[in-house]
């Protein structure tokens, strides 16, 4: 018979070796760094490439030799540059500034509710998660001079029909009123969070002193709301300086040039006259811009807010 064969007892099993927290997180996030290393830095080293070289696909020779600086020098004296930059700086001002006074007010109102307030927020997210493009086409036909809504509305109300969209005056405005329609209710979302994690006791001490609402406001609710509403005004400036579905779908830039913002005016030299170099050029300025108007704004948010940590 053979002899029995003692079990090693649990405790004295060799431990399985675990993997590190450190080699974890970095498979974790392996993933993303793939599809980012993928389709977001090699795309933009492939441009600053380009923005060096001669690269105009409509010609015999392609992507051609180095050309120093010559694109960047051609972009800053482009006068057609600097008018696709003042119209998207206009667009940007205008309609991020309605967006933010809108938003502020309907979050407001919102946060006063005592019934119906999650109907009325899943109401306001309808925009938001409506398609630019094909909201835009509807947008497109209800700015219709013959057979569209608001000259109905104007021939009702005894006033002059109006080309919306083919006026070189009202274009500008009826594509920002466009986007402030769909990008109102972001704001009014995101500050209404922001009210709703306000803490009470502050309110509630304000109101036994015997503040007025307007004190209240200046000197608690806006001041606690600021790093929200910066973040807020950060992320709608961005998208507004960038603005491109909007223009495609409603006004195609123009009439003329009216509405031709930068990123339009972008779709324009790369996509239409193939003129890669170009567009490279002015893209990474564009890129730096926006870069730089970040940093600025968020630096100063990070600073009041170190600073209030500093006190407390």
């Amino acid at each position: 018979m053979d002899a029995a064969i003692p079990k090693t007892p649990a405790a004295d099993r060799a431990p399985k070796r675990a993997m590190s927290d450190t080699w974890y997180s970095i498979l974790l996030i392996a993933p993303a760094m793939v599809i980012i290393l993928s389709f977001a830095l090699f795309p933009l080293g492939y441009a600053i490439d380009l923005s060096f070289r001669y690269a105009d696909l409509t010609s015999a020779v392609g992507i051609g030799p180095y050309v120093g600086l010559d694109n960047y020098r051609f972009a800053l004296n482009d006068e057609i540059f600097w008018e696709s930059a003042r119209r998207t700086l206009i667009f940007a001002v205008g309609a991020v500034s309605v967006e933010m006074v809108l938003g502020v007010a309907i979050a407001f109102l919102l946060n006063g509710l005592r019934w119906f307030k999650g109907i009325v927020r899943s109401l306001l997210i309808l925009p938001i998660a409506s398609a630019p493009a094909a909201v835009g086409l509807v947008w497109r036909y209800m700015y219709h001079p013959d057979f569209g809504v608001y000259n109905a509305i104007m021939s009702i109300l005894g006033l002059p029909e109006r080309n919306w969209l083919g006026a070189v005056k009202l274009a500008m405005p009826s594509v920002i009123v466009f986007d402030v329609w769909q990008w109102t209710p972001f704001v009014a979302l995101i500050v209404l969070a922001g009210l709703q994690s306000l803490p009470k006791e502050p309110f509630e001490a304000a109101e036994l002193d015997g503040a007025s609402t307007w004190q209240v406001l200046r000197r608690l609710t806006f001041p606690m709301l600021a790093p929200v509403l910066t973040l807020v005004f950060v992320l709608r400036s961005i998208d507004a300086i960038r603005l491109y579905d909007a223009i495609l779908s409603l006004s195609h830039g123009g009439p003329g040039t009216a509405t031709e913002t930068l990123t339009y005016h972008l779709y324009r030299i790369g996509l239409k006259y193939f003129k890669l170099d170009h567009a490279s050029a002015i893209s990474l300025l564009f890129l730096y811009v926006t870069v730089i108007f970040t940093g600025v704004a968020l630096r100063s948010m990070m600073r009041t807010q170190a600073e209030r940590a500093r006190r407390a």
